[in-house]
This record gives C-alpha cells, structure tokens and sequence, in this order.
C-alpha cells in the first residue's frame, strides 16, 4: 500500500509504503487528482522504482528539473540492474551523471551533433565493465532511442569505471576536510573565470557532486593502465582547456588528501569541466 508523498505528474508520484520507504511509481493516471496522503490505486501501477537512501532521492529531484522522468527512472533502474545482476558495487554519483550522459546523448543524436568519442576498447582491461556498458546500451536502445551509436558503450563503461565503489565500509572524510576542498575548487574555477550562474548551475552543481563523493570516498592506492593512458592522451587533444584546468583540480584535490594520482577520476573531472567552458 502507497501514500502520495508528492505528485510528480498525472502519471508517476513520489509515494511511501507503510514501512516509511520511499519510491517513484508510475502508471497512466496514477496520481491524477491526487493530493499528499492519498492512497494510491495499486490497479493502475506499472512499475515501482525505491529510491533507496536520502541521497537517491535528492539525486532525483536534482535530475528532475531538467531531464524527462523516462530517462531518469530508465537509467536508475539499468544502474540498479547491473550493478546487481554483476555484483558491482557503486557510489551514488553514478545515478546524476550517467542520466544526464544519457539524455545529452539522445539529444545529441537527434539534433545530429554527436562526436564519436575515440575512446580505445576496454574489453581486455575492464571486461566487467565493457560488458555492463553492452547490457545497459541494449536497454537504453529499447527503451529510449534505438539510434544510439555503439560508441556509447566505451562512455557508458567509462561511468561505471569512475563510480566502482568498495563492498568494505569506505573511509569518510570529515565535513570541514569536504567543505575546504570544495572551497579551493571554486576557488580555482573562479580564477579561470567559471562562477556558478543560473545558466551553467546544472553542470556546475553536478560537477560539485562528483567531486564530492570522489573526496569522500576516495582510495589511497590507484594504479595506471595503458586504456587510460591512452584515453588521457585522446582528451588532451580534444578539449585542451578543459584537460589543463580539470587536471590542476584533481592534483589539487590528491595533494590536500594525500592521495595517489587516479588518471581515470582526472579524465571524468575534465569531462565535467568541459561542459562548464
């Protein structure tokens, strides 16, 4: 049994159960003429998604404000799927960048700008993550847009590369060591000229988010590869600007927390910085 929490639309709701757990549900005319409290028509229920911590839902109310619902709960319940079906642990990140990678890739296509990304293939270094990236492209195309170029499998494993989690509990960092490093990123983006603004706040927020949980849950060993040497080597060529400025953040970022240098977090770093200049 579900209560609206909040409509989202004449279609989809924000709803709890009678344990308090919270979830999207979605069916035509699920939360038409519906208000906060109401019981929810289980006849006209077509699919549940949980949300399954504070931070889902917070992801997904960020998302909400510019991406369709279809994309966000497609992706959501692809991430949840693999991650799952393949024993995969993640972090949370995961669900904002990979939907908005998704939707500005659909975009992309249809509006007939998409670049191939030249990334090499992972297959032989990252197996696991080369085939969740094949599944997720197979549902994304049913799903979605069945135009979606095979080259968003390297994209979309690159996603789950740079959000792998541990399964052991991961070191949290204290909120004044969170809060100064984040400090000194908008410090040196505002020196480069990026301030946040009403018209960049989506990219520019979703960049704090990753950073966020790439300072909070960050390991002390990582270990290069020849893929993502060469990867490193493709985006350098490619967005210049962003590469010098993305890799001066992660270095930073490495000195404060007295980490090893992780050339796959840098490259994702760059790819959202991109989007800010």
């Amino acid at each position: 049994m579900y209560r609206i929490v909040q409509s989202l639309n004449n279609n989809a709701a924000l709803v709890k159960n009678e344990q308090g757990e919270q979830s999207v549900v979605m069916g035509m005319g699920v939360a038409f003429q519906k208000k906060k409290g109401d019981l929810v028509n289980a006849q006209k229920i077509e699919k549940v998604f949980s949300l399954k911590s504070s931070e889902s839902k917070d992801h997904f109310f960020m998302l909400l404000k510019d991406v369709p619902l279809d994309f966000i709960t497609v992706t959501y319940q692809v991430i949840d799927q693999l991650s799952h079906q393949y024993d995969y642990p993640i972090q949370d990140y995961i669900y904002v960048t990979l939907t908005t990678h998704i939707y500005c890739a659909y975009k992309a296509v249809l509006d007939q700008t998409y670049q191939e990304s030249k990334l090499p293939s992972m297959l032989q270094e990252y197996p696991i993550e080369h085939q969740m990236a094949t599944d997720a492209l197979v549902i994304f195309r049913q799903k979605l847009l069945q135009d979606f170029p095979e080259d968003e499998v390297g994209r979309i494993a690159l996603h789950f590369i740079n959000a792998k989690g541990e399964k052991a509990e991961e070191q949290v960092l204290k909120v004044e060591t969170l809060q100064l490093v984040l400090s000194l990123v908008e410090k040196e983006l505002a020196a480069n000229g990026i301030l946040r603004t009403k018209e960049n706040s989506k990219f520019y927020d979703r960049l704090m988010v990753h950073l966020t949980y790439f300072i909070r849950y960050s390991d002390k060993e990582h270990s290069g590869t020849s893929s993502l040497d060469q990867m490193a080597a493709t985006m350098q060529l490619a967005y210049p600007k962003a590469y010098e400025l993305g890799s001066r953040i992660h270095d930073m970022i490495a000195t404060e927390l007295g980490i090893s240098p992780n050339e796959g977090e840098k490259m994702y770093i760059v790819l959202h910085v991109q989007r800010l200049v």
